[in-house]
């Protein structure tokens, strides 16, 4: 371990005056796209990289293009997003400090003693991925380039690293249009990878067959969704149309992310038809308050006399007492239950 030392300009800062900024160096070291990556940690922020732009022209668009994307998330992306922290243009070489954590999912993968990932792992990964590529999609941001080697896993958590080359407002940097589906169908490959142990077939052909005939249910529901009746796609992550993938949100509401499978969309569900229970009944409450007063308030030489309790229009109603009673202790249980997962969830 070595610390060192380094002037840098907070990302967030409104002077670009550096000031001095401490990294415990570890001795790892990469290189890719012409950045140089030295790995350490810092007391603050954790562990990060150094990313020195050795291959001036080319990595210093990509180094300020990360800039740009953490000023435009701003505080959102947690520990889901590697974001730009502080960054010096004025140095020689140019250079940034990102947070950085974990080892890439390629690394995991070519590790046979740990590949391929047990169950909860998978989900584990999946659902972070789905969740932070879900956090661009809001934030109107696109990576253009996730992959195995630009996920990071460190054990407990997923980190999408390296947003050179993402686009922001739905143009990346070279000028081409982007689509929130560009990102979907990369992390569709990186879901397929992950829950298979293998890489998806290149031929869309062979794809869709062994998502559709091969591969378990779990899988192909998460991916494609089809009209049974119709004979036709409602959604497929790999479709060539961008416009015909689901969304991110689309796919984390599909997995079963509640404890015995309930499903967010069947909770929601559960929710309404109790309140429709509540309102039938507070429906023929009102009507059976109209009719009593009707009756009370008739004059005496009208008949109200002649009017005995037994000839008192009354509620209709299909259901019991004991069942309208269980009905509302049904309906309690059910709002304690959803305010206790909210609870959890938020």
């Amino acid at each position: 371990m070595a610390e060192e030392k380094i002037e840098l300009v907070p990302y967030h800062a409104h002077t670009v005056a550096p000031t001095l900024y401490t990294i415990d160096f570890n001795g790892s070291q990469r290189q890719a796209s012409g950045i140089r990556y030295r790995l350490g940690h810092n007391v603050s922020d954790g562990p990060v990289a150094h990313k020195i732009a050795v291959d001036k022209a080319a990595a210093e668009r990509r180094l300020r293009r990360e800039l740009e994307v953490a000023q435009f998330l701003e505080t959102r992306g947690g520990e889901l997003l590697s974001k730009c922290l502080r960054y010096n243009f004025d140095s020689s070489p140019v250079s940034t400090v990102v947070s950085y954590r974990g080892r890439p999912l390629a690394d995991l993968a070519r590790d046979p003693a740990g590949w391929p990932l047990a169950h909860p792992v998978r989900r584990k990964i999946i659902t972070d991925l789905l969740q932070a590529v879900e956090l661009l999609r809001v934030s109107s941001i696109v990576h253009g380039a996730i992959s195995m080697d630009t996920l990071h896993w460190d054990g407990s958590s997923l980190q999408i690293v390296d947003f050179g080359q993402a686009a922001l407002s739905g143009e990346y940097p070279d000028g081409r249009r982007a689509h929130h589906g560009d990102d979907v169908v990369a992390a569709g490959r990186v879901i397929y990878h992950v829950h298979v142990g293998q890489p998806p077939p290149d031929d869309r052909a062979a794809l869709r067959r062994q998502i559709e005939e091969v591969q378990d249910i779990e899988l192909r529901d998460l991916l494609l969704r089809r009209d049974l009746v119709a004979g036709a796609d409602i959604d497929y992550v790999f479709a060539p149309d961008p416009g015909q993938r689901p969304t991110t949100r689309d796919l984390l509401n599909r997995l079963d992310r509640r404890p015995h499978g309930v499903q967010w969309q069947q909770l929601l569900g559960k929710e309404e038809a109790v309140r429709d229970e509540f309102r039938g009944l507070r429906g023929r409450q009102a009507r059976f308050r109209a009719d009593y007063t009707a009756w009370a308030n008739m004059p005496r030489n009208a008949g109200r006399q002649a009017t005995t309790w037994a000839s008192l229009p009354r509620p209709t109603s299909s259901r019991s007492s004991g069942e309208i009673a269980a009905v509302v202790i049904g309906a309690v249980g059910v709002i304690v239950a959803l305010i206790v997962i909210l609870a959890v969830l938020l």
